[in-house]
């Protein structure tokens, strides 16, 4: 055999290449959704540790003061603080909030303008990772819809309570159902109509003007959920994205610019109410045309997150669970209430 008839033996047609690259396209192609299972399994333990984090700061925070933060504070000089801003120095963020002031006007507020912004040269760009899921496909950071300073959109929200439909009177679609609550206001005093036509519950346990201790969670700490995930997009009737956070459309710090308390139905105040929910609708949902959804501030988003079936809650003894997008609706509410007398059991 000479030398080239030897060479011509050991090469490879055409043929056989293209099925090898053919083998190896059909290996990547199985490969590519156990990566991708796996990188998500991965965001999906980092998101639940985050709300684990916050649990440990919620608790931290009590331990220091007797309460709970105030879920927004309205009471302050303008526009006040969420509940984020006090528990900073329990997230490894002390030196932002050693540079915040509480006085002054606006607060919660980091729009541009003479006066309008004393805390958003401190934390304009400072993206706060504990404060984002990692599966969520919104931008991490919110420019301010007033213009000025950018912050971190948080993908949590804490929790005030749930709405009893069949209270409302003139609900469009009564629940009729076994759940009730009377701390309840209707209405944002500012924008869109479903601003305007959601209602606002003080039935949880980061709520507005108000702060609890603990032993007001009478269902259980374990059976009262007081933070959960806003992390993945709405839809407009015309399949437009609508960014529903907690935080939208002015970013973490934001609270809420009306004085009092809700303690009946349709006391209290009307004003918008950033970074805190009011339960009323299944996880998951993502229909902005319902009432009471939209980014500034309709007092009823949603629970949703980029996690397939659910969404990650923190309960109030600090422990994280996966509520399904199938949970009954009114055990939901049960657990967004902290002392309607029900425990929840298998949910």
């Amino acid at each position: 055999m000479t030398q080239r008839q030897h060479l011509r033996q050991r090469g490879f047609t055409l043929i056989e290449l293209l099925v090898v690259i053919a083998i190896i396209a059909v290996l990547v192609a199985l490969l590519l959704p156990a990566v991708q299972q796996a990188r998500e399994a991965a965001r999906r333990s980092a998101c639940k540790n985050n709300l684990k984090q916050w649990g440990l700061a919620l608790h931290n925070y009590h331990d220091t003061y007797g309460v709970l933060p105030i879920g927004v504070n309205g009471q302050m000089p303008g526009w006040g603080v969420s509940f984020y801003a006090g528990l900073l120095p329990y997230v490894d963020q002390a030196p932002m909030y050693n540079q915040m002031t509480f006085s002054g006007t606006h607060p919660g507020w980091t729009g541009s303008g003479t006066g309008q912004s004393v805390n958003g040269p401190v934390i304009t760009g400072a993206v706060i990772s504990v404060m984002l899921c990692p599966s969520s496909p919104y931008d991490k950071m919110i420019p301010n819809a007033g213009g000025g300073f950018s912050q971190t959109g948080a993908s949590y929200v804490g929790i005030a309570g749930a709405i009893d439909e069949d209270a409302l009177g003139s609900a469009p679609a009564a629940d009729t159902d076994n759940f009730r609550e009377l701390r309840q206001r209707s209405g944002a005093n500012c924008c869109a109509a479903n601003a305007q036509n959601g209602w606002h519950s003080a039935g949880g346990l980061l709520v507005s003007n108000d702060a609890f201790g603990l032993e007001k969670a009478t269902d259980g700490t374990s059976n009262t959920i007081i933070m959960s995930e806003t992390s993945d997009w709405g839809f407009d009737a015309a399949g437009n994205k609508v960014d529903i956070r907690g935080s939208a459309t002015h970013g973490w710090l934001m609270g809420s610019d009306g004085g009092g308390r809700t303690t009946a139905i349709n006391n209290g105040p009307n004003s918008r109410k950033f970074n805190i929910t009011s339960v009323r609708y299944p996880p998951g949902t993502r229909d902005t045309t319902l009432p009471g959804i939209h980014p500034n501030k309709g007092p009823n988003s949603p629970l949703t997150s980029a996690h397939t079936g659910g969404t990650h809650a923190l309960l109030a003894d600090g422990h994280v669970v996966f509520i399904s997008d199938n949970i009954n609706l009114p055990t939901l509410k049960y657990l967004c209430t902290r002392d309607d007398g029900e425990t929840v059991g298998d949910y």
